[in-house]
């Protein structure tokens, strides 16, 4: 059985599966992960970081899944892609999705989401370096995946396990986890296998 699935994985290739994995990780980011009956208690997780603003965690982590899935994406479009005109518009896109971490025009200036500016602005100028990484090895490009990778789930879900018990005290009710969290992080994980095979260009 592990046999097949990994033979399974190999067949689908690295880029391929990470392009899924990118996928479910901006899905499910953008997707519940406090789920309520009612919309208007329902969080995504890209309204984490505002929603906790006045909460004692550290909010801005909350950006790191869309900063990393940026990242990623520029990694394996240059990684993968042999053409200059798919390298482009995947850079495009990804720099797309480390502006949307940027906060609103209004407080850009206003030093309380210094650190979320920090955020967007820093994953902005990874994903303009990314061409540099076709000189890497398969073998580094593969560990600076999985390091994003990790970075990207574990830092926001770190606080999320903080931050559960204070929202179950502010609505006063169990609560358990949206299914945006749940895709997010299965998107990850297959972001992190996608770095252990050898990876093909397109």
């Amino acid at each position: 059985m592990i046999a097949d699935c990994i033979a399974m994985f190999k067949w689908i290739g690295d880029f391929r599966l990470r392009l899924v994995g990118l996928v479910l990780v901006v899905v499910g980011y953008f997707g519940p992960w406090i789920p309520h009956k009612a919309v208007a208690l329902t969080v995504t997780g890209f309204e984490l970081a505002e929603f906790t603003k006045s909460m004692p965690v550290t909010n801005e982590l909350f950006l790191t899944p869309l900063v990393a899935a940026a990242i990623l994406l520029g990694l394996s479009v240059h990684g993968a892609a042999g053409r200059l005109p798919v390298r482009l518009i995947g850079t495009a896109f990804a720099a797309l999705l480390a502006l949307g971490a940027l906060p609103p025009y209004e407080y850009i200036r206003d030093p309380q989401y210094r650190p979320q500016l920090i955020l967007a602005v820093g994953g902005l100028l990874l994903v303009l370096l990314t061409p540099l990484t076709r000189r890497l090895s398969r073998r580094a490009q593969g560990i600076l995946v999985a390091i994003l990778a990790l970075a990207g789930a574990v830092l926001a879900l770190w606080q999320f396990i903080l931050l559960r018990p204070l929202v179950v005290t502010l609505y006063n009710a169990p609560i358990g986890l949206g299914w945006g969290l749940i895709v997010c992080a299965v998107g990850f994980v297959l972001i992190l296998l996608s770095s252990a095979l050898p990876q093909r260009e397109i």
